[in-house]
């Protein structure tokens, strides 16, 4: 295809044969790189999907007579990863089975900068063109159609940011809008082309502007005085959150020493998570997604099960594994030796070896500062 050959030309995208994973930056530092540039046509939508069938599925039209184009490459920002796409027409979806499999949360800002985008999040549907930012969540389930579409995506941990959380949290799934929104969306998109100059050095740097922006070009929801409004309960939500998810291990983590520890009252507490099936229900659910990402995390197969059970606050194994059963449909250790092997559970698509030798992109958000890598030291820091 034209497109690819100029696109490669262009940006030195390695093929299949080099390190098709990660590509100097001009003497910068590295991305990681998922491509299908270079693989036969009729093999590229299955190795797309194993590396990002964990997080949405990705559908092209006609399968037996288009070939999916699709680029992505990835820079760690410290707490956050700033991604770069591009992709044919295709269709994404995530449903809710994915988001409790992967356990991921975190905040995603997107400004596209060509194409068109559709995006339905449960019933609401938008229409996104260039340079409109928009705001979502990994936990949530999707529908999302590209046309001929190049983006840049920030990834942000809910702990990553705890003074933007608020803001994030009120702001909900959608357009970002207000003054100061086309300045965000120009700023993400220079970022992404001053990252492919930068070396090490320059990282924290970066990091501290892309944060100041975020602080600065938020928009803040007007709040009606003297009366409570669903932004504040959302505030509060997001801080009960980041609470339980810095104390997950700790055994005597309950909705009375969670109210203690956010200064409310029980009764304020229940209503904030009535829609959340309760407190003990929300923690549990938590608890268990984490359990998933450890065990499905192949840097920690050395640690013992019980270990990680611990690290996400099961400390008897029997009820964890009857738990983890009823959630997931398979015992935990079932769960450690596909995410070993590379075989596929609950009906997950099938992986190439030669496709994931790097892992999932579920795998890559997991590893970020503020996901179940920081969660899983939870343990340390335990409610006295």
């Amino acid at each position: 295809m034209a497109q690819e050959g100029a696109y490669r030309a262009m940006n030195a995208i390695p093929l299949p044969g080099q390190d098709a994973m990660t590509s100097a930056c001009r003497g910068g530092i590295r991305p990681v790189v998922f491509t299908t540039t270079g693989l036969p046509h009729s093999q590229r939508l299955e190795a797309w999907n194993a590396r990002f069938g964990s997080l949405n599925a990705v559908r092209v039209a006609n399968p037996a007579a288009s070939s999916l184009f699709a680029h992505n490459e990835n820079w760690m920002l410290g707490p956050m990863l700033l991604s770069a796409n591009r992709i044919s027409s295709a269709r994404f979806e995530r449903d809710q089975r994915q988001t409790r499999l992967d356990g991921l949360d975190h905040w995603v800002v997107r400004v596209l900068r060509r194409g068109v985008s559709e995006v339905r999040i449960g019933e609401t549907c938008h229409r996104l063109g260039a340079g409109q930012p928009f705001l979502f969540s990994l936990d949530q389930a999707w529908v999302k159609e590209w046309t001929d579409c190049e983006w840049v995506s920030l990834c942000i941990p809910r702990d990553a940011l705890p003074c933007s959380a608020a803001e994030l949290a009120t702001l909900g799934t959608g357009p970002l809008t207000g003054p100061c929104a086309p300045l965000l969306a120009d700023y993400l998109l220079m970022l992404e082309r001053h990252v492919r100059e930068a070396t090490a050095d320059h990282i924290p740097a970066l990091v501290e502007a892309t944060r100041a922006m975020l602080g600065a070009c938020l928009p803040q929801p007007a709040q009606p005085q003297g009366t409570p409004t669903p932004a504040v309960g959302s505030v509060q939500f997001e801080r009960l959150r980041l609470l339980i998810r810095r104390n997950i291990a700790s055994p005597s983590l309950s909705a009375q020493r969670l109210a203690r520890l956010a200064g409310m009252s029980r009764s304020s507490l229940y209503r904030l998570f009535e829609p959340h099936g309760g407190v003990a229900s929300y923690i549990q659910a938590q608890r268990l997604r984490l359990a998933h990402a450890l065990l499905s995390d192949p840097t920690l197969a050395a640690v013992p099960v019980g270990v990680l059970a611990e690290r996400a606050g099961f400390f008897d194994a029997s009820a964890f594994s009857r738990a983890f059963r009823t959630a997931y449909g398979y015992p935990p250790r079932e769960a450690r030796l596909a995410a070993l092997s590379g075989l596929p559970l609950a009906g997950a698509p099938p992986s190439r070896p030669d496709a994931v030798r790097e892992g999932d992109f579920s795998s890559l958000l997991r590893g970020m500062s503020g996901g179940a890598a920081l969660s899983a030291g939870a343990a340390r820091d335990r409610i006295p």
